[in-house]
């Protein structure tokens, strides 16, 4: 079909538009392009400024390019995670909680633009604050279950005394080594996050999520983990010393082993507690309130409701837990859950069992002397070479 000259000189019309316009098209990509990198390089140059303000307005360009250029993001946050590192590095300290100091205003600016920041952008990009000391950062504004966004962030022997990082996003995140004392990490998703030899000492852990988490040689005395979840945890040689466990959901937790020990649980509170099928062979547990009776409020605002009531007696839950060769001598253990429990060679000497569970449980050689079984649940349990020397309410072919 041959055009009339009507009809091409349309189309030709049209195609020229059409360069016209995509050449406008380049060149404006070409001028905003042009003004990212001016804004970029006048931002760099404020960050270096010895003015605390100008410095300030340096990192809230930043921000506003982060946000505005999603080319530009990964360049952003490696340069405000430089920043950190060499501005605010970590140095060891002694000093109390109370007195240590609070965050230089840039420093605690970098960090909310680097916890706000749209972390869908990432692709891939591990945000490094190694060793940086961000102690008593709080955010600048309250955040939810969509907050704080750390995951995977690695803060190996990093600064957190006092930081708060409630319901923070801090799943798989490095944090070996860290000094975490007194820091507010009620809610926090710490999935997975690696916290060997870390200091959580008084640290709030409320409700914290710590499933896979590696918590070995951590120190968690006078911590407070009310209803934490710690399934399938790493707690080899942890110093759980007076550390409020109350409620909190242990099952199938590692609590020993032959290289890092056992977890210290001396005077921890582990009552009502969830600790079926962790282990604990060889651990000793003297010391530890495993039963008792609740009468304690709690830490933590929004768990009053996951609370029993004031004076119900409770015992943690030991089902199909690892005893073997454990230390329960002396405990008070009336209606405790110990079905299925491995107990080979614990030393149960002089315990009250008396109304406990422990159908199916292994008491081969367990030291029962002197403890007291009356009205205990025995069906099923295997107790060839148990010592029973003195042992009260033993039910008839037990001996």
């Amino acid at each position: 079909m041959i055009l009339s000259l009507p009809g091409l000189a349309a189309l030709s019309a049209l195609l020229f538009t059409w360069m016209q316009v995509s050449q406008a098209g380049r060149e404006l990509r070409i001028i905003e392009q042009g003004q990212i990198t001016s804004r970029y390089n006048a931002a760099i140059n404020n960050l270096g400024s010895s003015s605390v303000d100008v410095r300030l307005g340096g990192i809230y360009s930043l921000e506003r390019l982060m946000r505005d250029s999603a080319r530009d993001h990964h360049t952003v946050v490696s340069v405000l995670a430089a920043f950190l590192r060499q501005h605010a590095p970590a140095r060891a300290t002694k000093a109390a909680v109370d007195d240590v100091p609070r965050l230089d205003a840039d420093i605690g600016a970098v960090m909310n633009v680097l916890a706000e920041r749209r972390a869908d952008r990432d692709q891939g990009l591990v945000l490094d604050l190694s060793k940086t000391d961000l102690s008593q950062w709080t955010p600048a504004r309250l955040h939810d279950e969509t907050g704080i966004q750390l995951e995977q962030a690695i803060l190996t022997g990093s600064n957190l005394i006092g930081t708060g990082l409630t319901n923070a996003n801090l799943r798989d995140a490095r944090l070996d080594e860290a000094d975490l004392r007194k820091a507010a990490l009620s809610g926090a998703d710490l999935r997975g996050a690696h916290l060997s030899g870390s200091n959580l000492r008084q640290a709030g852990l409320d409700q914290a999520n710590l499933r896979d988490a590696w918590l070995d040689e951590a120190d968690l005395r006078k911590a407070s983990l009310e209803f934490a979840d710690f399934r399938g945890a790493i707690l080899e040689g942890a110093d759980l010393r007076k550390a409020f466990l109350y409620g909190a959901e242990a099952a199938g937790a590692f609590f020993c082993s032959q290289e890092t020990g056992c977890a210290d649980t001396t005077a921890a509170d582990l009552i009502g507690a969830n600790l079926a099928g962790a282990d604990f062979e060889g651990a000793s547990l003297i010391g530890t309130s495993l039963c008792g009776i609740s009468d304690t409020e709690p830490e933590t605002e929004g768990i009053a409701t996951l609370l029993p009531k004031p004076g119900k007696r409770e015992c943690a839950t030991l089902t199909r837990a690892n005893l073997s060769r454990a230390s329960l001598s002396n405990l008070r253990l009336a209606r405790i859950n110990l079905s299925g429990a491995d107990l080979t060679n614990a030393n149960l000497a002089g315990a009250d069992l008396s109304n406990a569970n422990l159908t199916g449980a292994n008491l081969t050689g367990t030291d029962l002397s002197k403890a007291n079984l009356t009205g205990a649940r025995l069906t099923g349990a295997k107790h060839k070479g148990a010592k029973i020397n003195g042992t009260k309410g033993l039910p008839e072919g037990f001996r």
